[in-house]
Order: C-alpha cells, then sequence, then structure tokens
C-alpha cells in the first residue's frame, strides 16, 4: 500500500528506475560531447567554502545560495546555486596562462521563489578560459548546441545580445545604482510604458529615453543590427566593434545547422550578473523559457587581480531529459 505521507515538495523530481538508467546514458553522451571538444571533465564538490561559490562577486549567486555555518570550523559554507565560479577557481588553481577547456555536471541547490522553478537542477556546463578570439564564442555556442541536440528536437533558436550596450546606456543616465537595477527588472519585462514613465519621473531627457525604449524593442534578423548602431552610436562611440563581432557571430552560427534560428536581441538582460558582454541564450519548441544560457565575462588571471577572459554555458540537463522523452512520446 502506498504511503500517504510520501510528499514530494513543488519543484523536485525522483527519478525512479528506468528514468535513472536513461538519465545515465544522457550524462554519459553528454561526457562525449566534452570529449570531442576536449574538454577536461572536473567535479567539484555539492558543498564548499562560500569564497569559492562566490567567487565571480555575483549578487544574482549569492541570492540563490543556501549558506550554513561549518560547526567545526565555524566558517560560512554553502549548497552551491551555480558551479561556474568553483570551476573559475580550478583553472586559478592550476594557474595556467593559455586556455583552459572545462567541461562538468553536478547537483546545485537553488532558493526559489516559484513553487514550480526547479530546486534541484543538474547543472551541465561548460567553461573556456583566456580566450581572445571569435572563434572562441562560436565554440562555446556549438558545444552547447550539440548538447541541446541530445533532445532530438528540430528547430533551435539561438538569441545573441551584448550586455556592455545597453548596461553602458543605463550607466550613462543619471540615477542611482538603486535606480539602475529596477531599470533592468523593467527592460526584462519589456514594459515599455512603464519604463517611459519611470524614466519621465526621473527627468531623463527625452532623446534618452525613446532612444533607450527603442533599443530594447528591436530584435530579429541581421537587418536589425543596422538600426541598432545608429540608435546606439549615440550612447556609446565603440559601437561599431560590438555590431560587428554580433554580425560574424549570427552568420556564423547561423550555418552550423539550418534548423537554427538567430536572433538578435540586446534586451535580454536575465544573464547572471558576472557575465560582462556577449550573452546568448537558446530555445527549443514548447518550452517557456531558454532551456540553455551563456556568454563572456571575467575571471582571475595568475596574480588573482588580472582578468582573464572566459566564456561559458549552462543548462539544466533535467530540461534536456524531459525534452527528450516529450519529443520521443510525440
Amino acid at each position: 500500500m502506498k504511503d500517504k505521507n510520501f510528499f514530494i515538495p513543488g519543484g523536485i523530481e525522483y527519478l525512479m528506475p528506468e528514468e535513472a538508467i536513461e538519465f545515465e546514458k544522457l550524462k554519459s553522451n553528454v561526457l562525449g560531447i566534452f570529449k570531442k571538444y576536449n574538454y577536461e571533465y572536473v567535479i567539484p564538490p555539492i558543498i564548499d567554502n562560500l569564497t569559492n561559490l562566490l567567487s565571480l562577486n555575483s549578487s544574482d549567486v549569492d541570492q540563490l545560495t543556501v549558506t550554513f555555518t561549518d560547526q567545526i570550523s565555524g566558517k560560512q559554507i554553502g549548497l552551491r546555486s551555480d558551479i561556474t565560479s568553483q570551476i573559475a577557481m580550478i583553472d586559478y588553481q592550476l594557474s595556467k596562462s593559455g586556455l583552459s577547456r572545462f567541461g562538468y555536471m553536478g547537483d546545485i541547490v537553488r532558493i526559489s521563489k516559484s513553487l514550480f522553478d526547479r530546486k534541484n537542477p543538474f547543472q551541465v556546463g561548460a567553461e573556456l578560459f583566456g580566450c581572445s578570439k571569435k572563434s572562441h564564442d562560436l565554440e562555446i555556442i556549438n558545444l552547447m548546441t550539440d548538447v541541446i541536440h541530445l533532445t532530438k528536437q528540430r528547430e533551435l533558436t539561438i538569441e545573441i545580445g551584448d550586455l556592455s550596450v545597453i548596461n553602458k546606456i543605463i550607466k550613462s543616465l543619471d540615477i542611482t545604482e538603486t535606480d539602475q537595477s529596477y531599470l533592468v527588472q523593467l527592460i526584462n519585462t519589456k514594459s515599455t510604458d512603464e519604463i517611459q514613465s519611470f524614466l519621465r519621473h526621473k527627468n531623463i531627457k527625452k532623446n534618452s529615453r525613446e532612444g533607450l525604449v527603442t533599443l530594447i524593442s528591436l530584435s530579429g534578423d541581421l537587418k536589425v543590427l543596422n538600426e541598432i548602431e545608429t540608435i546606439a552610436s549615440k550612447f556609446d562611440s565603440d559601437i561599431s566593434a560590438k555590431i560587428d563581432n554580433l554580425k560574424y557571430l549570427a552568420k556564423k552560427v547561423s550555418q552550423f545547422s539550418k534548423s537554427i534560428n538567430v536572433v538578435i536581441d540586446l534586451s535580454d538582460l536575465h544573464s547572471l550578473d558576472y557575465q560582462s558582454s556577449l550573452t546568448f541564450s537558446a530555445y527549443v519548441e514548447n518550452y517557456r523559457q531558454a532551456i540553455a544560457r551563456g556568454g563572456r565575462y571575467v575571471a582571475y588571471g595568475k596574480s588573482g587581480n588580472q582578468p582573464r577572459n572566459a566564456c561559458g554555458f549552462s543548462l539544466d540537463l533535467k530540461d534536456i531529459f524531459f525534452q527528450m522523452k516529450e519529443v520521443r512520446n510525440a
């Protein structure tokens, strides 16, 4: 007789025998993709020193991390909510001066504000440290699409943007950091009326208001980049190089496969706050949100203070697993 007290909290799944075996096979396939791209596989611990878990100084990761005091040492430790920071610490400890490539997977635990958000994702990702070329960004995006294609989904949309464009405009406005954070939240909702009203209330000039609203309203294929460049150049004199980079990446990614649709969108600011410039998100059919996200960020150099450019992506392998089952049962 089934125990009526067997309660599973929202956002948590049990993988029963057949599912568990399938999931292990999926993990094995991911390891095969890491090997194909020559990414070294590492396994950091789920419980770690807070310094390691928050090494990228991300307030987003901080808010998602479950913390507690180690009863022996008295120090603060935590259950990781993102593995990227730990991989950055591994790269720092190994003190490599050239390129470093790491693949990883493992459980994470996240404080969730929604009943339906998964509290125990199984994160898979890859990080490339010391990257400086456009080909490095393409490598990460290509690896990411290979993992997503394990779902057997035919259609895939890759959304590409550059956080630095919108962020530079926001920082140029005469508003406080608190107001800047609130404005980012409004931009993520794409509520142009609320953005206009907020900026008007803060006495922001009409040209700046309308320029920002127009920019975040623009999304589409390569053609929108010309219009984006015209508007953004009034705020950012370095915009041409960024636009050229987005054009290059969009063209190359669209050549991966005929089933990949590339969209340019500068207004997607959902990325974790340690990401600094290039961002990309992947979407599949019949899934309500991005199935994978990634981008560029700055990690540590050998001196500890010297910046080391990095690019990576992450996703929840459980999303891939359940999408794979849906496609098979369709």
